[in-house]
């Protein structure tokens, strides 16, 4: 099974071209790839207790940015802003707590972000310029309750990659 932990974030309540689906979206706590569902088990029991020790809290996500970096964007996302901290320490958590079970899930940086586009066109490269530079103005800021983690499968489809939730946790903690 391919998997990540994530948290879900609604669709913006304005209507966004960059959203469309009306689905909602999700911020990448942790991605795992691929993972025999006989471990499937362990992971829910580790994420259970990443989330009771979890407390809740709200995110901002403002202000664009892209992965490499703005002069070779590849991925152009929305930061986040408020509750970043929060995030990034529910991020080292579930890492922490699943590493044991999934070597090598503590190893990769964290960085909050909700992606907007992957950039495979020229047209999305001129699009990115335009964001990245300020002549198109980024995306409102948008307030995320964060209330519960998520455990997704991802399958690849000729469509894109398609998601399911496995099972979410509430955060229960102080």
């Amino acid at each position: 099974m391919r998997l990540f932990v994530a948290i879900e974030v609604p669709p913006p309540s304005t209507d966004d071209s960059a959203h469309r689906s009306g689905a909602p979206e999700h911020l990448t706590l942790k991605f795992l790839g691929e993972v025999p569902p006989e471990r499937v088990p362990e992971l829910r029991t580790a994420l259970a207790a990443v989330a009771r020790a979890s407390p809740p809290f709200d995110l901002v996500l403002e202000g664009v940015g892209a992965f490499p970096n703005s002069s070779n964007p590849r991925v152009v996302w929305v930061g986040a802003t408020a509750g970043r901290e929060e995030a990034s320490s529910l991020a080292a958590r579930v890492a922490g707590a699943l590493d044991p079970i999934v070597p090598g899930a503590g190893r990769d940086s964290f960085v909050p972000h909700l992606t907007l586009f992957r950039v495979r066109s020229p047209a999305q490269r001129r699009q990115a310029a335009a964001l990245l530079s300020g002549v198109e103005p980024a995306p409102p800021p948008r307030k995320v309750p964060v209330r519960e983690i998520y455990l997704k499968e991802s399958t690849l489809t000729p469509r894109g990659a398609q998601h399911r939730t496995v099972e979410a946790w509430p955060l229960t903690g102080p």
